[in-house]
This record gives C-alpha cells, structure tokens and sequence, in this order.
C-alpha cells in the first residue's frame, strides 16, 4: 500500500532532523527532546493506524509543551481533565513508541559527524508544521477539547487559592450549633467596635459532648479517670473541718437539732454552689477567673477574689497543718509506750513544743522553731505533689483520700468499746434542743461549716473540674462529693465525742476537774488540748495517737496542696503565663515561697491568736460574700442580655436592684431592731413587712419601664423574662443534655424527670441560684456583720481590725475587677487601641467601658 515510499520519507526525515537534534544537544538539551518527539510526530501521522496512535501521543506532548513555554497558570481542577485523556491512550500508544526508541541508537551513531552550521535554519520548521498536523485528522478528535479548557481558565486565576481557606474552618459560627470540636478562640467582628449586649454569645447550642477522648487539650491536663477525680475532690471537701468544728457545733446548738439547718443549708445552699462551680470549671476548661470572666468579662474580679479567699484559707492551714505534724511525730516514742503529752501535761508540751504564749497581748515576739521548721517542711511537700504533673496529683489523691476514712472507722470502732462512749454519743447526737434553732447563728454556724467542709468558694471546686470532660455527668460527681462529705463529718464527730465521753468518765472517777467542760471545747483547745489528753488514757495510746494525728496531718495536707493548686491553675490560664513561658513548677515554687513567707507570722508565740482572728472573718465574713457574689454572678448578671432583648434595659434593672434592696434593707432593719433590745417576733415581722412592700414597688416599677415593642417583637412571657433564673437554666441545659437527647428546660416532662433522676439537676438549682443562695448568704452576712460577740472581752477593736482588712480587700478586688475588666487583658487585647507610654497603659486598663463586643471562648475539647 505504498509503505516502501512511507519509510523512505520518514527515514530521510529523520536524518534531518537527527543532524539538527545533534548540533543544539549541547547548548538546548530539553528543546532537543521536544523536537525529536515532534518529528516522530509529523512522520507516523501519514502511516497506518499504528503510526496514528503515536501522533495523538506526539501530539498530546507538543500541547505539554507548549503550555509549559507559555506563562498562564492552570488550575488544579482544570487541568485534570487533559490528563485524562491523555492516560487513556497512553495504553494503546506503548507499541508506537517502540520504533522511536529503535532510532536512539542510530541518532547516537550520527550525532559525533554533524557540524554545527547548519543548526541556525532548521528550528523554526519542524515548530511550525507539527501543531496544525494532529489536529487536521479525526482521531485527535478528543484532544480538541482540551486546549479550549487550557486557554480559557486564566481569568479565574484570583478564584482558584479563595475557596480553600473558607471551605477549612466551617466549625467557626458563633452559636456552635455543630457537634464537632470547636476552635479555641471565636474571632470578634470588626464590624462593630462598641460593645453591644445583643453580641453577647448564645451559650445553649454547646457542641456534643461525646467527641473521642484526648489526653490533653490546647496543654489542659486531664484527670486519668472519674475514680481520680473523686477522690481529689472528695480529699479537698474532707479537711480539719470535719474533725475541728462540726463536733463543737453539734453539741453547741443542742445536738442532733443541728442537724436540721446543716441539712438545709447542704441541700439550697452548698449543694447549688458547688454545681455552679463544678459546671463553669468542666465547660468552659479554665479556673476561677476564665470560667467566670467566660460568663461575663466584668466577672473576672469574681473570680480573682476566690482564688484570693482560697490562698488565705492555705496560708494559715499550713500552719495548723505544722502543728499536727508535731504531735504526730512526737507520738512515737516505743521505748516508754508513752506520749509526751500524757498524765495532764498537754499544757507543757504545748508551751515547750508548739507555742509559747497563746495571747497577743502578753507575746514576746519570739518564733517557735520547731512550729517554723514543720512549716516549711509542709510547704516543701505541697511544692512536690503540685510542681510535677496532674498526673502526680492524681497519684498522690489516690493514697492518701482512702486512707484517712479507714483509720476513721477504725477510731470509732475502737471508741465503742470504751467506758462512757455512749455518754459521749448522748451529747453528740441524741440530745435534743430546739430551742437554739430560733438563733440566727445556729443557721450561720451550719451555712459557714458547709461552706468550709464542701471547699466552695474558693476555686478548688471549678480549678478540678476543669481537667474533666465536658462529657462528664456532673450531677452525679456533685452528689457523690455532697454525700461523701457528710458521711465523713458524722463520722468524725462520732470520733471524737466517743472519746470524750470516755475522758469524761475518768475525769468523774479521779475528780480532776468540772467535767461537762470537756465537751464544750472547741478548735484549738479541742484538737490539741482536750482529745490530746484524751488520748493518753488509752490502751497503747502512742498507736491511737499516732493514727489520728496522722489522718489529720494527711486531711490538712490534701485540702492545702488543692487550694495552691487551684492559685496556680488560674495564674497558668492567664497570659502572664504564656508571655513568661513560666512552667507548672516554677509557678508552684513562687506561689508556695510567698505562702511560706505569709505563714512567718503565724509561726510567733501568738501566732494562734492571730490565726483565731483570721479564721472567724474568714469563715464568717469572706465565704459569705464570694458565695453570695458567685451566685449574684451567674443568677442575675449571667444571661442579663436576654432580658434586655426581650423586655428593655430600665425595666430589667429596675426588678433587679428593687429584689436586692428588698433582702439588703429589711436585714439591716430586722438586725437593728434586736440589736436595740426588740423581740425577735417584732424585728421579724417588721423585716418582712418592708421586704414585701419593696418587692411589690419593684413589680410595679418594672412593668410600667418595660418595652411594650420588644415584648411584642419577641413574643416572649415577659414575668417570666423579669423572675426566672436563665442563667442557671442554661447551665443545667449544658448538664442534662446528652449527645442524643436536647434536654429543655421548664417543662413539666423535662422538671418531673430532673426532678427524680440522680443524673440531672433539677429546678431547684436555679431557683437556688438566683433567691435562695444570694438571699441568705446576704441576710447572714449582716448578721455576722452585725455580731460583735467574738472575741469580746478577748481581743482588741485594733486587734480584730486585722480579720476586717483581709475581708475588705477581698471585697475590693471583686469590685475593681468589675469596674475595669481590662485590668486582666493581655497587651494583645488592646492592638491599635494603647497610647505609647506608660500613661497609655493606663488610660486604657482603667477604662469602664468595653469598645470591643464580647465573645467568649470556649476550648475545643472532648
């Protein structure tokens, strides 16, 4: 069919191209191979079928080229579809490639023989033929299309990089409707640069919680497990407490009647708080003062004032925690099986051993070493279990929580068996006395010694647990720890008044000394003097000594490392930190040398006076007030912007402050009226009277300020937008829901379930959190206030002053703090906003109001 005159050409062809190839393979090595391909190209188009699917292949490759010697970009997208085609005859061209690799030998063989004269001429012939070539004849039918879709993409050059960056971070709207893993920060808008309440961030549509389990999370440690974290928290709430005040009160306000308003104030009060606090913690993965300042920025001082309570509550405990380090080394003595304290010389050993002088007045300013030395040593402990890891912590919890609730039952199975033991019982827990319930300090005393014992209001609590979950079940971890605590206190106090009585007993057999006094003993004379000597009347009393104050050593230590740890959870989730790149341990070994140098003072001869002093404000006046601006906090400011929204601002704060004047008047009135001399019937009814007359006069005052649009607009229930606890409503949103299960709440199905089911929390949470909680705490506070029976007689107006002042500094710093949030904003909060200079600084930390709308962030978390 004329194939003789096909190779001929083609082999003359290649002769001349060979020739031309040769003399430009040294100065154009890459063009070379372009042109070779091009002309095996021209040549196999005019044979048999073969010599077709080799051109398309030539061809598809002179397109290659061609596009890569032009300068237009392809888009990744586009230029797929080419390949394509070109793979799917990449598999019937193999064979036509053949014959081109048969001639590169030959090609070599001529190569040394060309000269280089005649390379100027050819280039531009075999260029120009090839392109028109392939595309005349019908079988590069399919590559027809694809130089189109080559030449026409580069307009939509500027399209190609945009849409993977939107299309990578979708998890980012506000609301975080989707249950995947959201991102550490949620970006403020720079459309608005003053700060709106209809900004603030709708908190209910929280990501799922049932996401796979990290060990960590942005370097947020995790506990190892829930058991873990039980027995941390459970080591916290169980501290002196137990042992130190609730025997004494117990039998101070007649018995088991006591029982009744510790039960009360444990259900609407400790309880409640303790959710709040485990709930902020677990949600929003932070400390004190980025869970509250999460709520509300203007709740950081909140915040920064609990932590402050909790560091005092560890400084003077450590000290406390000195002295029974001392007895517990002191009881081993196996040679004499005897305690030095023993046979009625408590007082000695005191005096000689722990402190010299117990009044301020006659001190001399002389330190106890042994009391300094014992400091230090425990301070030295608290450093090691904190500095090292979460894990370490969890591993010290795990020995020494379980430990002290065994030698406890063993303590009061020993005391059983005593002579006079059920005396000792009859005065703890079977007299009855109820007369002493209508005393306003036997509510006081229970509210403060549940607030001590559960270790709320001091950020222990929410420090813990910001290192679970957000999965975690929350109403069952606060259950467990209530139940826990409570358990331990009776026991403790069936430790101790089972003893006593049996002290009291010898004390009737030998005549030493009136002996109903025993049981009226309590803190320091309790623990140290009286069931010190106690004690000693034992059968091996160096074994029971030992065990005791060794379960005391380790409950004091568990409670003191919690509340340094929760100072220092809150310093590492501030941007001091990361500006500093501080380290767990270096900020434990700060926060514990400024303790140690705090605690010197105690360490004096009167150092027990003084801690005395500090211990009643603390107790009394400090937990009251954060308890009470907690619960402030997230009752009525937390969710403000909803009623705003809804009803306008002047009626909203209208309600507001007319329900704080309505508890905070008729107190002061009521507290008056008694301190003059009135019956505790009048003040009563007279307090309540001018409390119902404010509440109505806030109801009128209310209703007639509201914003009759904004009611229609939203068509809301607008009494239920002024009284209910939405704030408190959205926490338990967070707590009840499940990952397939959207819990509402305010529903008779949804309260009626809560309301019985041990896993959820009930209604009585935000009705606790919003009246019950700030109400009493701050009826109390007055009370306490008002009260100016401690240390009458016994400590100077000056002396006493000192309690005052840490209280007023507590109070300051919540107060600053909500004034000036920015106080606590990190320089790169304030970008293109500062002054240079010193003044700039300043200018703008003490600022009021908020430019930038608020947005919270909330940790990606599991």
């Amino acid at each position: 069919m004329g194939s003789s005159s096909d190779s001929s050409s083609s082999s003359s062809s290649e002769e001349e191209t060979t020739r031309t190839k040769s003399s430009r393979s040294k100065s154009f090595k890459s063009k070379a191979g372009t042109s070779a391909a091009e002309v095996s190209d021209s040549t196999s188009s005019s044979s048999s079928s073969s010599s077709s699917s080799s051109s398309s292949s030539s061809s598809s490759s002179s397109s290659s080229s061609s596009s890569k010697s032009s300068t237009t970009t392809v888009p990744a997208d586009q230029t797929q579809t080419p390949q394509v085609a070109i793979n799917s005859s990449s598999s019937s061209s193999t064979s036509s490639s053949e014959p081109a690799t048969a001639t590169a030998p030959k090609l070599a063989e001529q190569e040394p023989q060309v000269t280089a004269k005649p390379v100027t001429p050819p280039p531009p012939k075999p260029q120009t033929p090839p392109p028109p070539k392939p595309q005349t004849p019908p079988p590069p039918k399919p590559q027809t299309p694809p130089p189109p879709k080559v030449q026409t993409p580069p307009p939509p050059k500027p399209q190609t990089p945009p849409p993977p960056k939107p299309q990578t971070p979708p998890p980012i709207p506000p609301k975080m409707n989707t249950p995947s893993p959201l991102p550490s920060e949620v970006p403020v808008s720079p459309a608005r640069s003053k700060f709106s309440l209809d900004e603030l961030p709708v908190i209910e549509n929280l990501p799922s919680p049932d996401l796979p389990t990290v060990t960590q999370v942005r370097g947020r440690e995790r506990w190892s497990g829930k058991l873990t974290f039980w027995f941390a928290s459970i080591a916290a709430t169980s501290s002196l407490a137990n042992l130190w005040k609730f025997p004494y009160l117990v039998n101070k306000h007649g018995g088991f009647p006591f029982l009744i308003p510790y039960v009360l104030a444990l259900l609407f009060v400790g309880m409640p708080v303790l959710t709040l606090e485990l709930t902020i913690g677990q949600m929003f993965q932070g400390g004190a003062v980025e869970a509250f300042g999460n709520l509300n920025p203007r709740l950081k001082g909140v915040g920064v004032a609990t932590v402050a309570g909790g560091f005092i509550l560890a400084v003077y405990n450590v000290v406390v925690l000195g002295w029974t380090g001392i007895y517990f080394v002191n009881s081993f003595d196996p040679i004499t099986n005897k305690v030095p304290w023993g046979e009625g010389e408590v007082d000695k050993f005191i005096t000689d051993y722990v402190l010299k002088n117990t009044t301020i007045t006659g001190s001399e300013m002389v330190v106890s070493g042994r009391v300094l030395l014992a400091v230090l040593v425990f301070w030295f402990l608290i450093f090691f279990c904190i500095s090292r890891s979460l894990r370490s912590v969890g591993a010290v919890v795990k020995v020494l929580a379980p430990l002290p609730v065994a030698v406890l039952i063993g303590l009061t199975v020993r005391g059983v068996f005593l002579d006079g033991a059920v005396d000792g019982f009859k005065k703890y827990l079977v007299q009855w006395n109820s007369t002493r319930l209508q005393n306003t300090d036997v509510w006081s005393d229970a509210t403060g010694q549940v607030l001590y014992s559960l270790t709320v209001c001091v950020g222990v609590m929410t420090s813990f647990a910001s290192f679970n979950p957000r999965s975690q079940n929350i109403a069952i971890d606060k259950n467990l720890i209530c139940l826990a605590n409570l358990v331990i206190s009776l026991i403790g106090g069936a430790v101790i008044y089972l003893i006593l009585g049996h002290k009291s007993q010898i004390c009737k057999m030998k005549d030493l000394k009136p002996c109903d006094q025993i049981f009226d003993s309590s803190g320091i004379d309790l623990i140290f003097k009286v069931y010190a000597d106690s004690l000693s009347y034992l059968s091996a009393p160096t074994l029971w000594s030992a065990l005791f104050y060794g379960t005391l050593t380790i409950l004091t230590l568990t409670t003191c490392f919690s509340l340094i740890e929760a100072f220092c959870v809150v310093i590492r989730d501030s941007w001091l930190s990361s500006s500093l790149q501080l380290g767990r341990s270096t900020i434990a070994c700060y926060v514990c040398m400024a303790g140690f140098l705090l605690g010197i003072p105690f360490t004096f001869d009167s150092g027990s006076s003084w801690l005395e002093i500090l211990d009643n404000f603390t107790r009394n006046w400090v937990l009251f007030y954060l308890g009470f601006i907690q619960s402030v906090g997230v009752g009525w400011i937390y969710k403000i912007d909803r009623q705003y929204r809804r009803v306008g601002i002047p009626a909203v704060l209208a309600y507001n402050f007319g329900c704080f004047l309505a508890v905070l008047v008729p107190s002061v009135v009521g507290l008056s009226l008694s301190a003059q001399g009135h019956s505790s019937q009048k003040s009563c009814t007279i307090a309540f009277s001018l409390a119902a007359a404010i509440l109505i006069g806030s109801f009128v005052s209310s209703y007639v300020l509201m914003d009759k649009n904004k009611v229609r607009k939203t068509k809301r229930n607008s009494f239920w937008t002024l009284v209910g606890w939405h704030g408190a409503d959205n926490l338990r949103k967070m707590i009840n829901s499940s990952p397939t299960y959207r819990w509402a709440p305010n529903t008779f199905n949804t309260e009626f379930d809560s309301f019985l089911s041990p896993s959820k929390v009930s209604v009585l949470f935000g009705l606790s959190i919003k009246y019950i909680v700030p109400g009493s705490l701050l009826v109390l506070l007055c009370a306490n206030i008002g009260d100016a029976s401690f240390g009458r007689g016994i400590y100077s107006t000056g002396q006493l002053a000192f309690g005052q002042a840490v209280f007023g500094i507590v109070v300051f710093l919540s107060i600053l703090l909500f004034v000036y949030p920015r106080i606590l904003s990190s320089p790169s909060e304030a970008q293109g906003e500062i002054e240079e200079g010193l003044l700039g600084r300043l200018d703008w930390v003490f600022t009021a109001r908020l430019d930038k709308p608020y947005v919270y962030v909330l940790r990606a978390d599991n």
